[in-house]
């Protein structure tokens, strides 16, 4: 891993922070006071907040209207919402009805799953909560998953399933244009989001450490704490970049 020193170089030009939300920004499952104030001061700087996570578009509605963030990409990139509009990807005509399907399959197969609480408002993806997984299922899963054409991702609170087309980095990409962005994760759904031949700059709060082995993507620098304490210790390391940079004669 690179050293924070250099980390400290590259922030004070950066235009866009992109981070996760669950366990990256999240403490507990809750959105504290101080994560808030974070997400508060880097708009206060002139830099743009974009919350990339596997959440629900319907649940992510919220979260796009009580936060100063410019937009929230959600099901992994199935969803971009911004401006009070909610934007599906395109995605082939069947997918809804083959994504259905793959989902009655594995849940038929796996009667103890619990699916997640808020695919109701899902457009283009169905979630399982992980702590219902039996660690022995997800091959099998995956396996279902890709003979209806489509694949999974796991998050560190629930496994998707979705069509190969969406991706986090991808949306991310057109949201952001060629502005310079950082991005900040926490697991195996980030990992698109660590590819440095797309996004350079990026950073893992400390539980990420519990999914490299699996990634051939990794965040090039990872913060000491876990969870939304390492979001804020990547702020405050941002605010020492922008003073130090202030400071320069």
């Amino acid at each position: 891993m690179d050293s924070f020193d250099e980390l400290k170089a590259y922030l004070p030009d950066v235009e866009v922070i992109a981070t996760d939300v669950d366990d990256t920004l999240t403490i507990g499952g809750l959105l504290t006071s101080d994560v808030v104030r974070g997400i508060e001061y880097i708009n206060g700087i002139g830099k743009r907040v974009i919350l990339v996570t596997g959440r629900s578009g319907g649940a992510c509605t919220t979260l796009s209207q009580y936060l100063p963030v410019e937009a929230v990409i959600a099901e992994n990139g199935g969803v971009v919402i911004r401006d009070h509009d909610i934007a599906p990807v395109r995605l082939p005509g069947d997918h809804t009805s083959r994504l259905e399907r793959c989902f009655q399959e594995i849940v038929g197969e796996f009667p103890g799953m619990r699916q997640a609480q808020d695919n109701p408002f899902r457009l283009t993806d169905r979630s399982i909560d992980n702590l219902s997984i039996p660690g022995y299922a997800y091959e099998e899963i995956r396996r279902i998953a890709h003979s209806y054409g489509l694949t999974i991702t796991v998050s560190s609170v629930q496994t998707h399933i979705l069509s190969p087309e969406c991706s986090k980095a991808a949306a991310l990409g057109a949201v952001v244009g060629g502005r310079s962005t950082i991005t900040i994760g926490d697991s195996a759904n980030d990992e698109s989001m660590f590819d440095r031949e797309f996004f350079p700059l990026s950073v893992g709060v400390a539980n990420v450490r519990n999914y490299l082995d699996t990634m051939e993507h990794r965040p090039r620098w990872i913060m000491s704490k876990e969870q939304g304490h390492g979001f804020i210790e990547f702020v405050e390391i941002l605010r020492s970049a922008v003073r130090a940079r202030a400071d320069r004669p």
